[in-house]
Parts: C-alpha cells; sequence; structure tokens
C-alpha cells in the first residue's frame, strides 16, 4: 500500500505495458486514473480495476488535445481534490505502430505525427499538472522514454527523436520545479512484449533482441512496473531528474 490515496493519472493505461501500470499502482493502494484515447479499452482497466476493490477511473484523452488535456486534470481534482502523480506513457509505437524505415524515406506526415503523441503530449500533460501541483507544494511525473534514446536507433527516426526529447524536458522540469517540492524522473523499458496480439514476427523480434541482454530472456511489463512504483512513492523523495533504465542489462551507463 505504498500508493495508498495517491491520486495517479495514468495516459495511455488501456493497452499494453500502460494496463500493467494501472494495475500495479491500484493494487498499492492509489486512485488511478486512465486517461486513454480508446475509451472502450480504458473503461475496460477500469472495471478490472474495480472487480479487485480497488478505484480506478477511466476518462477518454486525447494527449494532443490542450483543452483535452486541461479537461481531464480539472475533473480529477474535482473528482479526487488532487493529483499526486501523473505517468506520461502515451505514445504510438505498438497499438499504433511507427514505420520503420531511414529517415529520408519517412513521411513528414508520420513525423509530425509521433512527434505530436510522443514528445508534446507529454509536454501538455505536464504544462496542465504543474499548477496543480504547484498549489500542493508537491507532486511527482514520470515520464517514459526508451532504449532507442541510448542505441540511436536508426530505423525509427522519428521515434528515437522523440524519446530523446522527452529525456531532454525531464532534466529541465526537474531544474525547474525541485522547488516547489515535484520530482521529475525518468523510466525507461527496454523491448517489451507488450502488445495484446502477439504475432509469431513479434516473438521473433523479440526473443532476437533479448540476446543482447545480461538477462537472455523476453521482457515482459511485469518488469517494469515495480521501478515505476518506486518513482510515484516515498522511497524516491530525493531523486529528480534522473534516468532509470529497466532492460535486463541491455544498456549499461
Amino acid at each position: 500500500m505504498r500508493l495508498k490515496d495517491k491520486v495517479t493519472i495514468i495516459t495511455g493505461a488501456g493497452h499494453g505495458i500502460g494496463h500493467a501500470y494501472a494495475k500495479r499502482f491500484a493494487e498499492e493502494g492509489a486512485n488511478v486514473v486512465i486517461a486513454e484515447i480508446d475509451a472502450k479499452a480504458g473503461e475496460r482497466v477500469a472495471a478490472e480495476i474495480q472487480e479487485l476493490g480497488r478505484s480506478a477511473w477511466a476518462r477518454a484523452t486525447d494527449v494532443v488535445n490542450f483543452e483535452d488535456v486541461k479537461g481531464l486534470m480539472n475533473e480529477t481534482v474535482q473528482r479526487f481534490g488532487r493529483v499526486d502523480v501523473l505517468l506520461n506513457n502515451a505514445a504510438i509505437y505498438e497499438t499504433r505502430p511507427v514505420s520503420k524505415c531511414n529517415l529520408e524515406d519517412l513521411s513528414l506526415e508520420e513525423w509530425d505525427r509521433v512527434i505530436e503523441v510522443n514528445l508534446k503530449g507529454v509536454f501538455l500533460c505536464c504544462k496542465a499538472v504543474i499548477p496543480i501541483m504547484k498549489s500542493q507544494r508537491g507532486g511527482k511525473i514520470i515520464n517514459v522514454a526508451s532504449g532507442t534514446f541510448f542505441h540511436g536507433t536508426g530505423n525509427m527516426p522519428h521515434y528515437t527523436t522523440s524519446k530523446g526529447g522527452v529525456v531532454a524536458m525531464t532534466r529541465v522540469l526537474a531544474k525547474q520545479l525541485g522547488s516547489w517540492n515535484i520530482n521529475v524522473n525518468c523510466l525507461t523499458p527496454g523491448s517489451t512484449m507488450s502488445e495484446e496480439k502477439i504475432t509469431d514476427q513479434v516473438r521473433r523480434r523479440r526473443e532476437e533482441s533479448s540476446k543482447q541482454r545480461a538477462f537472455q530472456r523476453i521482457e515482459v511489463p511485469e518488469d517494469i512496473t515495480g521501478t515505476a512504483l518506486f518513482l510515484a512513492s516515498s522511497d524516491s523523495d530525493f531523486m529528480t531528474g534522473q534516468l532509470l533504465v529497466v532492460d535486463g542489462g541491455g544498456i549499461l551507463h
């Protein structure tokens, strides 16, 4: 119960790793707000958590629409009185796959869309929640990056660039918000088996990726949730501006 009664907003929590975050946080006592563009998926996860006797509320949210994001924050405060944790998980990758190609072959439309969701979406959610956390004199912001930032993954230039921007934003906000007792940290999963429909091709790709790790097995969402919980809890109160890699030893830094 490390998050007992803590009000936690998780974006993109209707699928994959976001779903796992939502369940784990609820198990630890949090009031979980599922901000999900796929409204049916969000409602499904909320119902699943409620069946376990925990608190969850789903709110259809498009993270690239600032009015929508402000509505999410305001409705959360109206319902629960505060926002203790924001976990910026929503991104384009698996549920809405990105192209794998060289930069010169990438369409302008796809570049803009990935940067908009993966980077601007984090910016807008932070922009909307910061005044609330400042008024509380505290809060936790957890941004989700990617190992592609370290590897410089060449066939996903838009995705890799967007996640590098998330790391930079985390460091800037940590400097800006420390005097308000607001922690801003970054969580970096490795290649994770998070898809709801797992094809043979996806499994082979994950297995091949896992051979580069110290722990040579496929990573699953439950491997990551403990670190997210640590960043959301009081155990990390004197930690900010940091990037934690949870990938089984694929990146050593």
